[in-house]
């Protein structure tokens, strides 16, 4: 029953928590079909939190074995509220540590997600020929040194726009990592193929033009945007493949397979015959979809694009790769707009253009919300800060009374001071010293203001979240109200179920029960050593230790009817079972004993005495606060109003 009951709290949880339905209004939403004290349950409401688990409207039975359901949970609110169950810290940190995670979700799903999806689906219809430089840089350094990079940054660009070789100005400028540029020639990208500030940049430009230094996390950068065009449909692809060589063997084999080909060799056996690429092989040579957008090397993606998807296959063909020869499968095609659209939203979900998490969302509002960071005073508490040299956190006093008071961060209309900046990293850095100081234990606060404002930000932005957040603080005290009055044993009348142990002997008492071995192992050679050690007269106990291999589990079973533990209903003692499946490992049952009937004891039997005892005692509270709250139930009035809506 207390498994009864968690499903009909939660199904009120499922109806309260999910958006209401929205019925057609009729002139019969206004009836009251039940009250609650003095507060009116109409049919309106009845069918809007109604979860009949069908689209269409609910019928007359279901609304009416729900009607009691639901006014009996009004009831409980109302218990709930009087006994202070809204106050308690416990749920109400639950509730708070949902509702963010819940806020973050609405963020992502009701706005973040299609605004952004749209730019990419527009975006997706082009590829960009893009050219930079790029200057590494570490996510903190100082403004003297960022100052410094920009600058470099623009000599780049008035060199490029002055005529000077791309290379040659990506070479002088760009950061050199493992002996290679980190700038230079990038490959046709399109929607969400690189970071969101770099895309951005990028498709802002006009052909030709050069951007201004910008930073993602890789560095700072300046782009070129050489070319745009229509985006190429990607091609599913099969090729054989020769690794080149230092002589003329790749090409001699791969000259053979196409000899082969134009004899009218079938494709898969001169796939079988040739192909050194060993993924592929079993496939037929299947690589699978290639675009600008796959992770090839240029050229050979370009190798691929330049067969006629009429040709039955390319002539041989070198990449940085090797040698190829390439046959086009199918070119990609949607059958309408929305497939098309379905295809986009699932690699925008695996772009980098966006990200399920918190920290993607804090991102996102910092830029759709007004901020504002008050740099002097942010530098002057900073250096106050370093000067405190080795003091931890936790040990240094408070700057001055008029530091503490200016402004260092306004997020919409929530402003924080120095003071509010100073007391975050005296609780966060605790155990860090003042010198340590870094821009990033800024960016922590910025983002803590803004996480602990997402609740409140989230209910004034979309309302219905204000209704789903209260839903779920109802649904937690009911949740737990139920367990303090009828699940929980700590609250029990320990002498009521004394009483039915009592007056009911053959209710608790346990009849004839074997009493077994679960013995398992991963061989079945490993169960007949144990089989054997046992039938030599030593104690079972002692298998683990004397058998390496071998694991088992003693217990009595009062019920034959679940398997495996039917096999015990026709053992004798001291017999065993035919080897068996269990859990993934080779097992036997050993039947010890038979235990002879008894009564359990009133601690044996607390369990079972509890289940029995609880719908007695959910129905007599259930009369209690209906008594209490003076619940009605109209039976009538909603039949009335059904037949009026029908």
């Amino acid at each position: 029953m207390a498994n009864s009951m968690k499903r009909i709290v939660f199904s009120l949880f499922i109806f309260l928590i999910s958006p209401a339905l929205l019925w057609a209004q009729s002139s019969s939403d206004k009836t009251v079909v039940g009250k609650v004290g003095k507060e009116k349950v109409t049919y309106a409401e009845l069918k809007n939190n109604i979860n009949s688990g069908e689209a269409s409207n609910p019928t007359l039975q279901e609304l009416e074995e729900f009607l009691p359901v639901y006014l009996d949970y009004k009831a409980k609110l109302k218990a709930a509220q009087d006994l202070g169950y809204y106050q308690d810290s416990s749920l109400i940190e639950e509730h708070k540590a949902y509702a963010k995670q819940a806020a973050y979700a609405k963020w992502l799903q009701s706005e973040i997600k299609p605004t952004l999806f749209e730019s990419y689906y527009e975006r997706s219809t082009e590829e960009l020929k893009t050219f930079h430089i790029l200057i590494a840089a570490d996510a903190r350094i100082s403004a003297e040194r960022e100052a410094e990079i920009k600058q470099q940054l623009q000599e780049a660009k008035e060199k490029i726009q002055e005529g000077v070789p791309l290379e040659e100005v990506n070479q002088e400028y760009s950061t050199k990592r493992n002996g290679r540029s980190m700038g230079g020639d990038i490959p046709w990208i399109s929607a969400g193929r690189t970071v969101s500030e770099f895309e951005d940049v990028a498709y802002n430009l006009e052909v030709g033009e050069i951007s201004e230094p910008f930073k993602t996390q890789f560095g700072y950068h300046i782009v070129l945007l050489q070319d745009r065009r229509e985006r190429t449909r990607a091609r599913q692809t099969s090729h054989i493949y020769v690794r080149a060589t230092q002589d003329t063997t790749a090409y001699q084999k791969i000259s053979k397979a196409y000899a082969a080909l134009e004899d009218g060799q079938p494709w898969g056996e001169v796939v079988q015959d040739y192909t050194e690429d060993g993924n592929s092989r079993n496939s037929g040579g299947r690589l699978g979809w290639v675009s600008y957008q796959s992770n090839f090397a240029m050229n050979f993606v370009d190798a691929v694009m330049n067969i006629s998807p009429e040709s039955e296959y390319s002539e041989p063909v070198q990449t940085n790769y090797g040698y190829h020869i390439f046959k086009i499968d199918s070119v990609q095609t949607y059958a309408s707009e929305e497939e098309r659209r379905a295809a986009l939203m699932k690699g925008f979900e695996d772009s980098p253009a966006f990200e399920e998490n918190n920290a993607f969302v804090v991102s996102y509002l910092k830029d759709r919300f007004e901020t504002k960071t008050f740099e002097n005073n942010l530098e002057q508490y900073s250096e106050w800060l370093v000067d405190s040299d080795s003091l931890m956190l936790s040990e240094i006093d408070s700057p001055g009374k008029s530091l503490l008071q200016k402004p260092v961060y306004h997020f919409k209309d929530t402003k924080k001071t120095i003071g509010d900046l100073h007391q975050y990293f005296k609780e966060k850095y605790a155990n860090r010293m003042g010198r340590d100081y870094a821009d990033d234990w800024f960016n922590n606060f910025v983002n803590y203001v803004i996480d602990e404002n997402i609740i409140e930000l989230t209910k004034e932005v979309f309302p219905e979240f204000k209704k789903q957040s209260k839903s779920y603080m109802d649904g937690l005290v009911v949740y737990q109200i139920n367990d303090d009055k009828v699940w929980s044993s700590a609250t029990v009348d320990t002498s009521r179920l004394e009483k039915i142990y009592e007056d009911n002997p053959e209710e608790y008492s346990y009849s004839e029960r074997p009493y077994y071995y679960l013995i398992t192992s991963a061989e079945d050679s490993l169960l007949m050593e144990a089989k054997a050690f046992i039938q030599e007269g030593n104690n079972p106990d002692s298998l683990k230790t004397e058998i390496k291999g071998i694991a088992f589990r003693a217990d009595s079973l009062n019920s034959y009817t679940e398997s495996p533990y039917n096999r015990l209903e026709n053992l004798d003692e001291g017999e065993f079972s035919e080897p068996f499946e269990y859990n993934k490992r080779r097992a036997i049952f050993w039947l010890k004993d038979r235990l002879p009937s008894r009564r359990m004891t009133f601690e044996e039997a607390f369990s079972k005495l509890l289940a029995d005892f609880q719908p007695v005692r959910e129905q007599e509270w259930l009369n209690k606060i209906r008594d209490e709250y003076n619940v009605k139930v109209y039976t009538d009035k909603l039949s009335k109003a059904y037949q009026k809506d029908s």
